[in-house]
């Protein structure tokens, strides 16, 4: 019977987990809204922006209902503001984008991070022992969003505009989020408290312990180092291997590429990292990524498509692996609400990518500078990385050494 629970949940949390990627589909959408409703190119674009930024508030009041009173209350208020977001988005056509910004953005963001925060934690507690392959299940589903969603996202944009699109998806979105509420279900507490701390101790943190160590520090600073160079390439992906006379087809098919590859990282690293290390697996994919800066400065035109492959991947690989990370660094029974606080460095690199890049656009520098910047960010990911991964051992050794104390006190007596 728990197995049959278990698998329920983690079928119909993907499914609901699914469309919290609903705006990396936003590219699809926004010629036909600018055209519809007359805005500019900037004015639409911060569409895609305002739900990853409001995505972190979401996971962070989602967590801490679903630590407070379980998993279904957190699903069932995210799930209703998700999906009025969406289908009310089908009206704020209009002059001002203001309103498209509230429901597309701010209701979409909030919604998606309360209901993924409750399927990612209740996932790793089913599986106290495999949270990475747990997370990296359900994330997996977020990942491969764009290529679900993007080719019905075109059709329904052909046969009857944003209004048909916006209508159509939160239809879907209200019906997984209601079979998810009706199968997601957290374990025994007898199971709950047999919960692992892979890292150091074998504390519980609560999200107030957890901001007051360093770890925590030196965790912010790697995701969001760690994460720059996606956003700073991601956006010139298409463009930039044209530039360097790659054919279109090309370039389309690198980002299709890059985007399974980004789904496959999601699921088999943190799989791999329960076997190997977490902190070992995130190692390999910054080095990945450094690579990835450096075949884009060289200017060779097989080098760039095959970088930015390697950037999707790299993303997906951080977004898979960093739950896992931080739940085996933390413990997992504040795991929701803890990893939402995390998941502050996704709100800075966010709003700190669009700058630097108008800063270089502004300034004409090369586009390289670009890349060198986003190897730099890396670079310094590994290092915070590194510190941590330091930080835990000096814990642990001061942590054996308490232990040793007692025993050293009765010999000496």
């Amino acid at each position: 019977m728990n197995r049959k629970r278990r698998n329920a949940m983690m079928v119909f949390g993907a499914f609901a987990i699914l469309f919290t990627g609903y705006p990396h589909v936003w590219s699809i959408y926004q010629p036909y809204v600018m055209k519809a409703a007359g805005w500019s190119t900037g004015q639409a674009s911060i569409c895609f922006y305002l739900p990853t930024m409001f995505f972190v508030l979401g996971n962070i009041l989602g967590g801490r209902l679903q630590d407070k009173k379980g998993p279904v209350p957190a699903m069932f208020i995210g799930g209703g503001i998700l999906t009025a977001g969406v289908l009310i988005s089908r009206y704020m056509l209009l002059p001002s984008p203001i309103w498209m910004y509230l429901t597309f953005g701010v209701m979409q963001g909030i919604g998606s991070g309360m209901i993924y925060a409750p399927i990612l934690s209740t996932a790793q507690k089913w599986f106290p022992g495999r949270t990475g392959f747990a997370s990296g299940v359900v994330i997996t589903a977020n990942g491969i969003c764009g290529l679900l969603m993007a080719p019905i996202s075109k059709t329904l944009l052909e046969a009857g505009g944003p209004q048909l699109a916006f209508l159509t998806v939160g239809l879907l979105i209200g019906v997984s989020w209601i079979l998810g509420t009706m199968f997601i279900r957290k374990p025994e507490e007898t199971a709950e408290e047999k919960m692992p701390v892979f890292y150091g101790e074998t504390h519980q943190y609560t999200s107030a312990e957890m901001v007051k160590t360093r770890k925590f520090y030196y965790l912010l600073c790697t995701m969001m180092c760690g994460l720059m160079a996606y956003y700073l390439t991601s956006p010139l992906s298409q463009t930039l291997q044209m530039d360097r006379g790659v054919s279109a087809a090309l370039a389309v098919g690198s980002v299709m590429a890059g985007s399974i590859l980004n789904a496959g990282m999601r699921l088999v690293l943190p799989s791999l990292s329960d076997k190997i290390g977490r902190i070992q697996c995130i190692k390999g994919v910054i080095l990945l990524s450094m690579a990835a800066m450096v075949f884009l400065i060289t200017g060779q035109k097989i080098l760039t498509t095959l970088a930015v492959i390697l950037i999707y991947g790299c993303f997906g690989g951080i977004m898979g692996s960093f739950p896992s990370l931080a739940s085996s660094i933390f413990g997992l029974k504040h795991s929701g609400q803890n990893y939402g606080i995390v998941m502050f460095g996704i709100v800075v690199v966010t709003a700190l990518s669009p700058c630097i890049t108008n800063f270089i656009a502004a300034g004409q520098y090369p586009v390289n500078m670009t890349f060198f910047i986003g190897f730099v960010f890396s670079a310094a990911a590994f290092l915070f990385l590194t510190k941590l991964e330091k930080e835990i051992k000096n814990e642990k050794q001061e942590e054996q050494k308490q232990e040793l104390k007692p025993q050293i006190k009765l010999q000496l007596k």
